[in-house]
């Protein structure tokens, strides 16, 4: 009876549940992936991040309601123990984590504003940095959520702004959209928007992060390596089926605005299975065709039926992934297709990249994961540069890049529910179009035999922009690395881990015959992030 009452006051609370999302590299999602590979969880979660808050809510009282009557290993209750305090404020007759400042709003009976302080540190042997960071909401969120992040970071050694070189989308730290104050800190706000209910649907508009695809190490399709971009979103969800789309603004290429136009369909089927495909096109407008672009920002119309023949310069791509769940294991793959258009514009080679991987939990102190990402020559960078796949020149799908792959596997022990140990390793190559900028990873002779012959080669073989004898035309380097280390939950906000990195590259930074051996070393600290 307890349990019954329990799961009709949850799903009364879902049902409204707040719109707010959770940040894309929330470790909350990986608790959610061990509680539904290992059973606790039955519905499928979305492949495609970030969540609502309503919908991790269901999520979680899926967990509760299996854990009663399960035994639970140490990770599965650590993970479940962090989601009921994270969600405990949507939740019944759960501790919830309080934000630091709350200030009611008395015109809206229980409704509150809150501001959250979190605080990161980073170091390693070269660099170290220091955060402090505030979380601006709203509770509840039902019909109406409202969500800003700021994070203050201080650098060492200092950011040198005289020494940043400008780029064509201006003046920046390379992979952020920011410059230094006093060349010591930044100021950075990746994550501000405000999101509505209305029938059907849920309308997003401001600046947030987008992972599509099951894949841990990075999406192949897109993925949050790039700052976050500036948009307006619709997702319709319904049972077994999630539609999403958006239109984005990314960083300029000199004096041309570029957009980002983007769609997703997500069907799962039996509990088991999840299937999704995306059609993506960046585009910058044509001042002789202004009407042909209206429908890349218009979130409504099919990105196939705009860029089809339209004669704009455009880059239409194209996914699809998949994820079946049997007992206690998880296996995911997931294909994305880059410059493949269907107008005349086909001068130069089609790229794709691709991922594989499997997870296993199994209700012991123990988890394992495999998983390998291979990307082609070009992928992500268009022979038309200011239709590369990437904001501020850094791409939106997997980190890797262009011309390269990577084999990874790790194996987590959890001991207790606040020791995990890791043991992970990874095997990584990158090809001749793996190096330096956008010149190098990016297709510009349509007139080169060489590479129309071995395109689908990996390493790639290509052409060079400065002739030399000695010219790279195959492997830049390859690079075997096993990183040992643990994390710790010193408090109940609170996370430590240390990891240690041996690694052996041939070939080291592109320099054939260089053999190099190195240790890393990282320390990170979160707290109430």
């Amino acid at each position: 009876m307890r349990v019954g009452l329990l799961l009709a006051a949850t799903m009364v609370l879902a049902t409204a549940a707040s719109l707010e999302n959770v940040p894309t590299d929330s470790r909350l999602y990986d608790d959610f992936d061990l509680l539904k590979t290992s059973g606790l969880i039955h519905s499928m979660p979305s492949t495609s991040r970030p969540w609502t808050r309503g919908e991790c809510v269901q999520l979680v009282q899926e967990a509760l309601t299996t854990a009663g009557v399960a035994r639970l290993a140490p990770a599965q209750q650590a993970a479940l123990s962090r989601l009921k305090v994270e969600f405990g404020s949507e939740l019944p007759a759960m501790p919830a984590r309080r934000p630091t400042v709350r200030i009611p709003i008395r015109d809206l009976g229980n409704a509150q504003t809150g501001c959250d302080l979190f605080s990161r540190a980073r170091a390693t042997r070269d660099t170290q940095r220091l955060s402090l960071g505030a979380v601006i909401n709203n509770r509840p969120g039902h019909d109406f959520a409202f969500y800003e992040r700021f994070e203050l970071t201080a650098w060492n050694p200092p950011i040198v702004e005289t020494l940043i070189p400008r780029d064509s989308s201006g003046h920046h730290i390379p992979g952020k959209r920011v410059l230094p104050w006093r060349n010591i800190a930044t100021l950075e706000n990746e994550l501000a928007y405000i999101a509505f209910r209305i029938p059907w649907l849920r309308l997003e508009l401001g600046r947030d992060e987008f992972v599509w695809g099951p894949a841990y190490t990075g999406s192949v399709m897109l993925d949050d390596t790039a700052p976050a971009v500036d948009h307006i979103q619709l997702c319709a969800s319904y049972r077994n089926l999630k539609f999403l789309t958006f239109t984005s603004l990314l960083s300029r290429w000199g004096l041309k605005p570029r957009f980002l136009a983007a769609q997703r369909l997500e069907v799962s089927l039996w509990n088991r299975l999840t299937l999704g495909g995306a059609m993506m096109a960046v585009s910058s407008w044509d001042s002789l065709h202004p009407d042909q672009f209206g429908g890349l920002i218009n979130p409504l119309i099919p990105v196939y039926l705009t860029t089809s023949g339209s004669g704009q310069h455009d880059n239409l791509l194209v996914g699809w992934d998949a994820v079946v769940y049997l007992p206690q294991t998880k296996v995911y793959g997931q294909f994305f297709m880059d410059n493949w258009e269907f107008n005349g514009w086909k001068a130069g080679p089609k790229a794709a990249g691709m991922q594989a991987g499997a997870y296993w939990a199994p209700n012991l102190p123990v988890e394992a994961r495999v998983e390998y990402t291979r990307v082609n020559a070009f992928t992500y960078y268009h022979r038309v540069h200011w239709l590369m796949y990437e904001n501020y020149l850094t791409t939106l799908g997997h980190p890797l890049g262009p011309d390269a792959d990577q084999f990874f596997a790790t194996v987590n022990v959890s001991p207790n529910g606040r020791l995990k140990v890791t043991l992970a390793g990874d095997y990584t190559r990158r090809g001749y179009y793996n190096r330096g900028g956008f010149d190098r990873q990016s297709y510009r002779n349509p007139e080169d035999s060489t590479f129309l012959r071995h395109h689908n080669e990996f390493p790639a073989r290509g052409w060079d922009t400065i002739p030399d004898p000695d010219t790279l035309i195959e492997e830049v380097d390859r690079t075997l690395r096993f990183s040992p280390g643990f994390e710790i939950r010193a408090l109940r906000d609170l996370f430590v881990s240390v990891s240690v990195g041996l690694w052996r590259s041939q070939n080291y930074q592109g320099v054939i015959g260089r053999k190099k051996t190195g240790l890393d070393f990282a320390l990170e600290v979160e707290y109430r992030y």
